[in-house]
């Protein structure tokens, strides 16, 4: 009896026809999502934003979930060069703005964190620099722990509340909304409305904040010492 043909079965090949490779992909992915929210990303989107077909992107990423991990990475390089110089707080404090500022040209990244965990290996740096400038300094593991805690979620927190619109958009918005209160009830408000209206946004009042988060660090590291 003739023996039946055997069946090969072809690995697909999408970097070969197409001339992509995943760090691409994940890197218009990042782009889609930076201009226009996480919910303007979708793979058929996606695919024809890149001229190739929906499943042929399907064979780069099985899912949205495993092509948002790879735009995780896509984002996770901080601003800038960061080298271990000077004391701890002033360690801290860089490594901290140049996160702050990768945050802010991804704001892909804010979004995808506030739905989920970030829990990738390179996003994962950031936590394990900062704790180890800490430990260095003189941190027990639980103070250092703590204290990355409360720097992570100053920073993804001031990001994610940060406006779309421009710094001076954003406080002359501020100062007529304050300008419409009668100031018999907000006479607080009403009678700082420039400062209030100038705090609301802006490098400055990040770096307002992220002293005051330092301050609180290094004085109960103080006390933890001395006690």
């Amino acid at each position: 009896m003739p023996s039946q043909p055997r069946t090969v079965k072809h690995q697909p090949g999408p970097r070969r026809r197409h001339g992509l490779t995943r760090e691409q992909i994940a890197k218009a992915a990042l782009d889609l999502i930076d201009a226009e929210g996480l919910d303007g990303l979708t793979m058929q989107r996606l695919a024809g934003s890149l001229g190739i077909g929906t499943m042929t992107l399907y064979g780069y990423f099985r899912s949205k979930d495993e092509l948002l991990d790879a735009v995780i990475d896509a984002a996770s390089e901080p601003e800038g060069s960061f080298t271990r110089q000077g004391p701890w707080r002033e360690q801290l404090a860089e490594l901290v703005r140049l996160n702050y500022r990768r945050l802010v040209r991804h704001p892909a990244l804010v979004q995808i964190r506030l739905r989920r965990p970030i829990l990738r290996p390179r996003s994962l740096r950031f936590g394990e620099t900062i704790l180890a400038i800490l430990h260095e300094a003189g941190f027990g593991a639980e103070e250092a722990a703590g204290a990355f805690r409360l720097i992570f979620t100053y920073v993804f927190g001031y990001a994610a509340l940060s406006p779309q619109q421009t710094v001076e958009e954003q406080r002359r918005e501020t100062a007529a909304a304050i300008a419409l209160l009668p100031p018999e009830q907000y006479p607080h408000l009403t009678d700082t409305a420039n400062e209030v209206s100038m705090a609301m946004a802006g490098e400055n009042q990040f770096e307002y904040g992220l002293q005051r988060v330092l301050d609180g660090v290094e004085a109960a590291h103080g006390r933890q010492v001395a006690g």
